[in-house]
């Protein structure tokens, strides 16, 4: 059997802390969740997981260990993808011989080099933009528009698309039935062929609209969106489930993570996740859509421990390649911003490495979160907001104002963080986004590199 241990990175869509019985939460819209919670139980929960505004930022950062403003994949709307001299997680991965699958939502290019098989990976199923697409089949205007429905689609090779079944409600509210059936095969088959995998599982809950399969239907106390949750604690135990059965529990680094916080702005007001600790959510700038879900398992290897030391998304590529023990991998030739926190997460050291991370929404460098300290120079309260410039950055001591109430501390003040930490450290960032990034709508063929040498 093999030594390199496999991945599942099990990422989910808008979710808060409120909405898992181990971050304290659930029971606040009515649902349980017993088979994520005794998952915590046996790895690292994090409670200072910090990701990027919106899906498409998040995912691209996930994937390259980069900002969204490197990569250009700065907002869901309008975006072009991820170039093609990008380096992903899964490209490095497939060069150590993994096979690689990835199963939902993609969100970072629908076209050709921008494809997941362009990428590292070996096969897709699932689609190349979004869930709320599924209604567009439902809506008389749209009908009578003449444009093309979107697809679930499917990808085996490089700049390969073959479009399936339209994506409609129907399909939408079933469909993680398929992920599941199609991530189970590739597990068993990985194995049988004394192979690791690396699966990248994209659970389509509990984005909008919340469509729980029939069996969740009023599983939990609460509205959809509790069903829902309950209904992502099941397909996740049965993968973990699947593991148990092929014997490689203890060779099998899973990740639970989610890609943006709760979503305040298009569920319905009585049908919306749980607050959990902080304020705001999905497309905000609030605590409550910057920290979001993150649990770690790799048994005998990852101590099972409880920790507010602060993880950025950009850090699981550098992460995870330390973590098989194949740091060199980690790209070498532009800029990283993922830091290694593989000793951080076996619970080698107490602390992280991490004591910073900068904020974006869109091509806007918004803020700054350091160590208890959170700078704000744009604010946008939700998903259909104005970026409202401050005429005066806010800074909030999270410690003792974590819902962001005191934009000041009128004691204190504070204001040696806007001189003496956010300051330098934007002037260092600004500095490094002129030397390495790619602008936003860059063809597929753009080479930073390149255009670094002609100016």
């Amino acid at each position: 059997m093999t030594d390199r241990p496999s991945i599942l990175f099990f990422h989910l869509d808008n979710v808060s802390q409120g909405d898992f019985g181990c971050y304290g939460g659930g029971f606040p819209i009515g649902a349980e969740t017993p088979n994520i919670d005794r998952f915590a139980a046996e790895g690292k929960l994090l409670t200072n997981y910090n990701v990027e505004a919106q899906c498409t930022p998040t995912r691209s950062a996930l994937m390259t260990g980069r900002h969204s403003v490197r990569t250009g994949c700065i907002s869901v709307v309008g975006h072009t993808g991820t170039i093609q001299w990008e380096v992903t997680i899964a490209d490095r991965l497939k060069e150590l011989g993994y096979r690689n699958a990835i199963l939902g939502k993609w969100h970072i290019g629908n076209s050709p080099g921008r494809l997941p098989t362009d990428h590292g990976f070996d096969y897709w199923y699932g689609i190349g933009g979004t869930w709320d697409e599924s209604l567009w089949p439902s809506d008389k205007w749209f009908r009578e528009s003449g444009l093309e429905p979107a697809h679930v689609q499917e990808s085996t090779k490089p700049g390969e698309i073959k479009k399936l079944e339209v994506l409609d409600t129907d399909v939408r509210r079933d469909i993680d039935r398929t992920f599941l059936d199609k991530g189970k095969q590739w597990m068993e088959d990985s194995v049988a062929a004394d192979e690791p995998f690396f699966l990248y599982f994209n659970h389509s809950n509990v984005h909008w609209p919340t469509l729980p399969r029939a069996e969740y239907v009023d599983s939990s106390d609460g509205g959809a969106v509790a069903d829902c949750i309950e209904m992502v604690d099941a397909d996740f135990q049965e993968l973990l489930d699947k593991i148990d059965d092929l014997g490689i529990a203890d060779n099998t680094i899973v990740v639970f993570a989610g890609d943006n916080g709760r979503d305040t702005s298009f569920h319905a007001p009585g049908n919306q996740n749980a607050p959990g600790n902080f304020k705001g959510g999905y497309f905000s700038t609030g605590e409550g859509n910057n920290r979001t879900v993150c649990i770690a398992r790799w048994p005998g290897k990852i101590e099972p421990d409880r920790s507010d030391g602060m993880m950025h998304v950009t850090d699981w590529f550098p992460t995870l390649m330390h973590m098989i023990d194949e740091g060199e991998s980690v790209p070498a030739d532009r800029v990283i911003d993922g830091i290694d926190q593989s000793g951080f997460i076996r619970g080698d050291q107490d602390d992280s490495n991490r004591e910073y991370f900068h904020m974006f929404f869109d091509k806007v460098h918004v803020g700054l979160r350091w160590r208890n300290f959170k700078v704000l120079t744009h604010k946008v309260d939700t998903g259909y907001s104005p970026v409202q410039q401050l005429a005066t950055p806010h800074v909030y001591n999270l410690t003792v104002n974590p819902d962001e109430s005191t934009p000041y501390n009128y004691d204190l003040g504070h204001s040696w963080v806007l001189y003496n930490v956010y300051a330098p450290l934007t002037q260092q960032l600004m500095q490094s986004l002129q030397e390495d990034s790619v602008p936003a709508g860059a063809p597929v063929d753009y080479d930073p590199t390149a255009a670094r040498d002609t100016t």
